[in-house]
């Protein structure tokens, strides 16, 4: 094998190669606005996050070297410390973006090794936005080359593909050469790990896999800057990452168009706080509620629910669940949610509404089935089909193939920026999203300082002396 050509060599040269005038105005754009949504999301991690206060004792107590921020509080941790506490939170609430070819949530994987990076090394907002494109780039290739053979046995992608895509971020902010981003590569992927299991028992603890996925990139980058190497035949070697990982693998999905097909583009915007699974579901729930405002949803006799055999498998099996982490995960509660509510918001998932006996009632009347046209075009569609039959005989209809914020249904600005605003609402002034919105989306990339975040945060945690 020529070690100069084997994967992880191709990649790592490539990756190296490009700088901020390499990316397209269009991809640049996008990363902005992923960033903001990040950051949303992560503010209202910190307060809903039901393993938040477990990592803050944990990586306090833990301290450390006072290297970077960890957003919202006043102390410092070490880089990689601050890099999974922010992945694991923003990861907490079920609102962070994603990704349907390769089935995983890049942003918390990504970013948090961008930001803590790029503040210890003192690098401009510019190189961390190029940072972030280029690990969304490496995460979502690889994600998209496995699956779905790679989550069929079980693997959790945004743990096992999110390595890849921090460890390219950082090496991107630590300056590296083409050896040694492969290097990085590689040293990141013998790391990887997670698993799907959590899904069926105690879901919050999937934060931890997105965390590690964020820290294992800077432990990637930092060793080898130190002088670790790492094997180049990481991927395709006979006990190599692939073999491990998967039983199918397409080379081109890695490997094709690399600089013209830039994968940021091809991620989703979540406008619920639940599982990707459900939302097409939700659309649906929500477009009948807005048609049939007065429905007495007493008289419902049946709900039924036809999809994809992925979405049965992870959203499906909680009908009544007993805590909040497990109403993220519940198809029949959350549509119960939206047929009561005409919306889904971490505000409906409270104690009281998890006893409530018209929700449950309502959860109890759904019915889901596998449709196999439906489950024969995912992943390129995440369709499902929505009935609800009342006790006079009467029913509604709806059927979609993908839900809001895919690519193909993208989220205009005004609605990106209403979802930041809605988020956030209940927990800070308004003047948190407006302000977050300015400094990441609106104003001259070259004017903008990642202090400024740093500070508006820490403004807005003030008033919990509990976070710093």
């Amino acid at each position: 094998m020529n070690i100069s050509k084997t994967l992880a060599s191709q990649l790592g040269g490539f990756y190296a190669s490009l700088d901020f005038d390499s990316l397209p105005e269009e991809v640049v754009l996008k990363a902005k606005r992923v960033l903001v949504d990040f950051l949303a999301t992560l503010a209202v991690g910190f307060k809903k996050g039901p393993l938040t206060p477990v990592f803050k004792h944990y990586f306090i107590g833990t301290g450390g070297v006072a290297e970077v921020t960890v957003l919202g509080m006043s102390k410092k941790l070490p880089a990689v410390n601050a890099a999974f506490f922010m992945g694991a939170v923003a990861h907490s609430v079920e609102l962070d973006d994603g990704h349907r070819f390769g089935t995983c949530h890049p942003a918390v994987a990504v970013i948090p090794a961008a930001l803590t990076v790029g503040e210890r090394q003192q690098k401009s907002f510019k190189e961390v936005i190029t940072a972030i494109t280029k690990g969304y780039d490496m995460m979502l290739r690889i994600a998209r080359s496995i699956n779905p053979s790679h989550l069929n046995r079980g693997f959790h992608t945004t743990g096992t593909a999110g390595v890849f895509g921090s460890a390219i971020a950082c090496a991107h902010l630590l300056g590296m050469d083409n050896l040694d981003t492969t290097y990085c590569l590689s040293l990141a992927g013998l790391q990887s790990c997670g698993l799907q299991e959590m899904l069926h028992d105690h879901p919050s603890i999937k934060v931890m896999q997105a965390g590690r996925a964020a820290s294992t990139g800077i432990i990637a980058g930092d060793l080898v800057t130190l002088g670790a190497k790492s094997p180049r035949t990481l991927f395709e070697g006979e006990h190599g990452w692939l073999r491990a990982m998967c039983d199918q693998f397409s080379e081109e999905a890695l490997m094709g168009e690399l600089g013209q097909r830039w994968e940021i583009s091809q991620t989703y915007t979540k406008l619920y706080p639940t599982c990707r699974h459900c939302h097409p579901v939700l659309d649906l729930a929500i477009s009948i509620r807005e048609e049939l405002w007065d429905i007495d949803l007493s008289e419902i006799k049946t709900i039924n629910v036809k999809t994809y055999r992925v979405a049965i498998s992870e959203v499906a099996e909680k009908v009544i669940p007993s805590s909040f982490e497990e109403a993220l995960f519940s198809l029949p509660f959350s549509l119960a949610i939206a047929l009561r509510e005409g919306d889904v918001g971490l505000h409906h998932f409270t104690p009281a509404n998890l006893r409530d006996e018209l929700l449950i009632s309502i959860a109890k009347k759904v019915h889901i089935t596998l449709d196999q046209e439906i489950d024969s075009k995912y992943p390129f569609h995440r369709g499902a089909i929505l009935q609800i039959i009342m006790n006079d005989g009467k029913s509604i209809k709806k059927q979609t193939h993908l839900p809001k914020g895919e690519p193909e249904l993208p989220l205009t600005d005004e609605e990106l920026f209403g979802k930041v605003q809605r988020i956030t609402s209940p927990f800070y002034q308004d003047s948190f999203s407006e302000r977050l919105w300015n400094i990441i989306v609106d104003s001259d990339i070259n004017q903008v300082n990642y202090t400024e975040v740093i500070a508006l945060f820490k403004e807005a945690f003030n008033e919990d002396k509990s976070f710093n």
